[in-house]
């Protein structure tokens, strides 16, 4: 096999790894703004979030996406959800 094969497939391994990159960050930022606008509507009501505030949540929801979502929803809205 000669190089241009070599260089083609490093190119589209490139292009996928950046694809999945900016679906990671679309993912991260639904996420976060789902957090922000439940933590806003907690905000209104006067209920505190838990353990944190709701800003470090929705900064935790971008850095850690799905799994910090999935936290927050469990610590606020499971029937594991201190009331």
């Amino acid at each position: 096999m000669d190089d241009s094969f070599f260089s083609q497939f490093s190119g589209s391994i490139s292009h996928i790894m950046m694809l999945i990159l900016i679906v990671n960050i679309l993912v991260h930022l639904i996420f976060a703004v789902g957090v922000a606008k439940d933590a806003g509507h907690f905000h209104k009501s006067n209920i505190p979030t838990q353990l944190v505030p709701g800003f470090a949540w929705v900064l935790a929801t971008l850095i850690g996406g799905v799994f910090v979502g999935v936290a927050y929803w469990v610590m606020h809205h499971s029937t594991l959800a201190r009331r």
